[in-house]
């Protein structure tokens, strides 16, 4: 999970509260959440893709069915996963500036795709939870995972080699590729850049 700002407002269609499923409302979306799950972090190949979820169920709160601020792009398994009645303690927000999700919670991916999640203080239940839910989210991503993982340490390996035979083009190169993959508008940002050799890159790799 990446910290989202809402930068839009609401979209007009939104005002009749009919409907959250317009077409304003999924553009919308689509750009505030940078084209991605906001729970997988999966980039969506095409808009269609895209699914509305409520951040606080419809179950629980109908009357935040058509309210802007409880609308978020998700993806269907994702969505399919996610619980409809939200657990004891609640869940981190990515919008809500209090929950800092890019560091409250401690990502991990291995070699093979493997990952994990953990709260970084086992006192915060809403972090407890979320970690909980990227868990189940994450449990069929593993190969697509994996391929991304490797494309990343591939570029990684490739910028270091270039740096010390002073070869300035390729190491050019590989840093573009790099701030490319390792971007919040990238496929799994956060658990791209737990890999360890990722964490050891320059600031400026990183938006």
């Amino acid at each position: 999970m990446i910290n989202i700002e809402r930068t839009l407002p609401a979209p007009t269609s939104l005002a009749a509260r009919k409907s959250y499923r317009n077409q304003d409302v999924v553009d919308a979306l689509a750009i505030v959440f940078k084209g991605k799950c906001y729970l997988s972090e999966k980039v969506f190949d095409s808009i269609n893709e895209m699914e509305i979820d409520h951040f606080l169920p419809q179950n629980e709160r109908p009357d935040l069915v058509c309210e802007w601020s409880n609308l978020y792009a998700i993806d269907n398994k994702a969505n399919k996963c996610r619980p409809k009645t939200i657990p004891d303690g609640g869940y981190l927000d990515p919008c809500n500036p209090e929950d800092d999700v890019e560091q409250e919670i401690i990502y991990a991916v291995e070699f093979g795709g493997t990952v994990d999640f953990e709260a970084r203080n086992a006192a915060n239940l809403k972090a407890v939870n979320t970690a909980e839910l990227l868990r189940k989210v994450h449990k069929d991503l593993k190969i697509a995972v994996q391929r991304k993982h490797h494309e990343v340490v591939d570029a990684v390996a490739k910028w270091y080699t270039a740096k010390k035979t002073g070869n300035v083009e390729e190491a050019l190169k590989q840093q573009l590729l790099l701030k490319k993959l390792l971007s919040r508008d990238s496929h799994y940002t956060m658990l791209m850049r737990s890999i360890e050799v990722v964490r050891h890159l320059p600031p400026d790799f990183f938006d």
